[in-house]
């Protein structure tokens, strides 16, 4: 049985050999890609343009590309290096200004690793839209959250002083509002409704193994040689609440999407949304 961190190892070098297959996901799947960007420019101050924004696991950079061309410096990681080469390749034919300011390999459990420490805090939008579905272990899609929370602006005071790290808010006309986290995960019903659409006696011939994942959603796909070759977590939709509340420490958490696209917000009356 392989380890959580052998099967990220897998899946990583599963998109560098498929880079065009999720680079097309996204076109071929419109309406997630619409909502996910329209909950994530509802949520940024209207208007604004510069905003610094994160986007771990990102891909070939949809959102990314996407944002730059708004007029925000946008930071990409990946753990992917096939995936990071696609989307270098795409930022080579665009001018500066629509392309992301920074493409950087690297893993979100360890982002302290990728960005310097004087970065913690700093980003007015942070998206951890790619990795928690991957992370095949409870722990380490914890500590991806974490790691993203902590790059997370915090609000500031009438002097533009952050507020402290305990969490605590003050209230205020000139309290500021602070960054936002978007997380999402795949739901463990979306893929019990894709198999039922596409191939419903499988959930009966595989009684066993769907038996196992409706308790941990853990979905490990197998090659021809009986290799695991990828991996995802699916997650439960009652769930997700509960587990941003607990790393982030905010409490007001509400879905914002059918795509179970969360979000947490750093704000002056200590609000939280998924």
């Amino acid at each position: 049985m392989a380890t959580p961190q052998e099967l990220n190892k897998l899946t990583s070098e599963f998109y560098n050999g498929n880079p065009d297959m999720e680079d097309g996901r996204l076109r071929l799947h419109r309406i997630e890609y619409e909502v996910t960007l329209r909950t994530i420019l509802n949520v940024l101050p209207p208007g604004r343009t510069g905003l610094k924004i994160l986007d771990i696991g990102g891909g070939t950079g949809p959102y990314s590309f996407a944002l730059a061309a708004l007029g925000h410096t946008v930071t990409l990681i990946d753990l992917s290096p096939g995936l990071l080469a696609l989307a270098q390749s795409r930022a080579s034919t665009l001018p500066p200004a629509s392309r992301p300011a920074r493409i950087l390999p690297g893993d979100a459990t360890l982002l302290s690793s990728v960005l310097p420490a004087d970065e913690r805090r700093t980003f007015d939008a942070v998206l951890l839209l790619g990795p928690l579905y991957h992370i095949m272990s409870a722990e380490l899609r914890e500590r991806a959250i974490r790691e993203a929370w902590a790059m997370v602006k915090p609000p500031s005071d009438v002097d533009g002083a952050p507020e402290s790290e305990s969490g605590s808010e003050r209230e205020g006309e000139g309290a500021g509002k602070g960054g936002t986290l978007f997380c999402a995960w795949v739901s463990r019903w979306a893929h019990y409704r894709d198999v039922a659409m596409r191939d419903p006696a499988r959930l009966a011939k595989k009684r066993a193994f769907y038996a196992k994942h409706a308790m941990d959603g853990d979905y490990v796909r197998y090659d021809e040689n009986g290799q695991a070759c990828h991996a995802m977590n699916h997650e439960l939709p009652a769930n997700m609440p509960g587990i941003l509340k607990r790393v982030t420490g905010e409490e007001n958490v509400k879905m914002v999407s059918p795509n179970n696209v969360h979000l947490s917000t750093r704000l002056p009356t200590h609000v939280a949304g998924c």
